[in-house]
């Protein structure tokens, strides 16, 4: 399954996001096989988590989604040079 925003763009490890009016960061995208050093695939192993992303809120809660909803929302993206 790809991971996309409800504007069409992907879904990528680092983005800022909203969800629901809180603030997180994407820390792993498992369809892409796409993890942050925080978030290592040996600790979310695709095994178990076949599709789907994280996102780490500010205050620390993670959220583990299969899919898009309309509460999720790209706030910034870091674009690589």
């Amino acid at each position: 399954m790809e991971q996309r925003y409800q504007n069409g763009s992907e879904i990528r490890v680092a983005d800022v996001v909203s969800y629901n009016r809180q603030r997180g960061t994407i820390v792993f995208v498992a369809d892409r096989q796409e993890y942050s050093e925080t978030y290592p695939e040996s600790d979310w192993p695709l095994s178990e988590h076949p599709t789907g992303f994280m996102i780490e809120f500010t205050n620390g809660a993670r959220l583990f989604l299969e899919s898009s909803d309309e509460h999720l929302e790209l706030v910034s993206r870091i674009v690589a040079r």
